[in-house]
């Protein structure tokens, strides 16, 4: 039987100390298949959802992969991607297969080519028309697209009937959208260009699909108000985590580490690919690992049900990079601070590690969306539930709304005159109305409203940005 300090070397191998898509790629070893991610890999569904550290990076590059596709394929009882030939149309990684940002700001900005054009000519470049290959930048390639609308639209049939004798699927792939332009307006045209793409292949043709991996506020904002939208809108899918697939993700890491321990985890354990979605099998596994309170009994709370509560935003949903950051951290501290404990991880250590993905996923609210720093930052020190007439309070205090309409104004200035600007975009309100501005933080899932109306945060939220809680996970304290 494994000894806890066993257990603590075992995590500390499966654990990445970065969790992060964009540095890590998917292999065998680790590939996992949520139960609910079926839907997202299916050829014909062209709209996946997620926030950040879901998964949707890892599918896009698994499904480029021709041993992942498979093992997605067998896992999901999804034969169709056994015929799927898939294309780069546009991700966070530098390809001469679709333009870089700067290129991409360069088709817009100077050429000034329709965003639909730009992406046609992605696809016929990809899909190998010799037109296309035979030029040598971007610029004409999309030039010889404005110039040839009968040719182009031959080609895609041509290329449609092609791909249904040789029995397959042509699937052009788009991520890491939001890097698309640093002027989120024309960054949501571009998204607009791929949906009219999709749309048009959809409809069109029988084997050329697009399907395109994007955050929710994007999508959100890129106006899908063109003819026949509705057939896009009724197609999408989101990625979803359930407390189940998140324990099994940690198994599964655990059980195909590279460590002398994982093979003595999975025998003494019994934990197999069937357990994925049996709960009372994944607490029994937890409690051999953390123990079964967050203290030393059970009005702390059960770790199998606490750890995923204090990580789940205002949509209940949690993300594996923050799940997996967390536990990575309280390996960390147990062995640091605890390294004499009954199990591999101390419950201090966890409230720990959810302080550090609570900093973690801040950062990244400040990266995507910098105006729900500004607003939740003028309400540091108070402690929640809050009453929404102190919420507003605080704003007027700060001239909240006059701060965000100048900031939006000066990122739209700094995006026009920063034409070498490859840095993801920053996405401002919808509106600076007070009484819009919590309504759209609730539908980001920053906050929530309780049914005695008071606004309250949730903890992988409020945590880092040093706000209480009565007997809550304790805050980040600033150095």
């Amino acid at each position: 039987m494994l000894t806890p300090v066993e257990y603590r070397q075992l995590l500390g191998a499966a654990l990445p100390a970065v969790v992060d898509a964009d540095t890590i790629d998917p292999n065998p070893r680790n590939l996992f298949t949520p139960a609910g991610h079926r839907n997202a890999l299916d050829p014909d569904t062209t709209v996946v959802r997620g926030g950040r550290g879901v998964g949707k990076t890892v599918w896009f590059k698994a499904l480029q992969d021709d041993k992942l596709r498979e093992i997605a394929a067998r896992h999901y009882s999804l034969d169709l991607l056994n015929r799927v030939d898939p294309l780069p149309g546009f991700g966070a990684k530098l390809s001469k297969q679709y333009p870089n940002p700067r290129r991409l700001q360069a088709l817009v900005d100077r050429h000034r080519f329709r965003p639909s054009d730009i992406w046609t000519a992605v696809a016929l470049f990809g899909l190998g028309v010799p037109a296309l290959t035979a030029v040598d930048d971007w610029p004409g390639r999309v030039q010889w697209v404005v110039d040839n609308p009968g040719v182009v639209e031959d080609s895609i049939l041509d290329l449609d009937e092609q791909a249904g004798r040789e029995d397959r699927i042509k699937l052009l792939l788009f991520d890491a959208m939001d890097r698309l332009h640093s002027d989120r307006k024309i960054a949501d045209q571009l998204a607009r260009g791929i949906f009219e793409l999709a749309l048009t292949l959809r409809t069109s043709t029988r084997n050329l699909r697009v399907k395109m991996f994007i955050r929710y506020d994007m999508f959100d904002t890129a106006k899908l108000d063109f003819a026949d939208a509705s057939k896009l809108i009724a197609n999408i899918t989101d990625l979803r985590w359930t407390n189940t697939s998140l324990y099994a993700l940690l198994f599964h890491y655990m059980g195909g580490a590279e460590s002398e321990h994982s093979t003595g985890f999975l025998s003494e354990t019994g934990w197999t690919e069937h357990h994925n979605g049996d709960e009372d099998k994944q607490r029994k596994v937890l409690e051999r690992i953390a123990g079964r309170y967050m203290g030393t009994d059970h009005r702390k709370g059960y770790t199998y049900t606490w750890l995923p509560n204090h990580l789940a935003d205002g949509r209940q949903q949690v993300s594996p990079r923050s799940f997996l950051s967390a536990l990575w951290r309280a390996t960390q501290k147990t062995e640091e601070n605890f390294s004499g404990h009954a199990h591999a991880l101390h419950w201090d250590a966890i409230r720990q590690g959810v302080q550090h993905a609570s900093q973690i996923r801040v950062q990244e609210v400040k990266e995507d969306t910098p105006w729900v720093s500004n607003a939740i930052d003028p309400l540091r020190g108070t402690q929640v539930p809050i009453e929404r007439d102190e919420v507003t309070s605080r704003w007027k205090n700060v001239k909240l709304n006059a701060a965000l309409s100048t900031q939006r104004s000066m990122t739209s200035e700094l995006s026009e005159e920063d034409s070498d600007n490859e840095t993801m975009f920053a996405t401002g309100p919808l509106s600076t109305d007070y009484e819009g501005l919590i309504a759209e933080l609730i539908d980001l899932g920053v906050m929530t409203i309780r049914t005695n109306k008071k606004l309250d945060l949730p903890d992988v939220y409020r945590i880092a940005f040093d706000i209480g809680r009565k007997g809550g996970v304790p805050r980040v304290k600033q150095q």
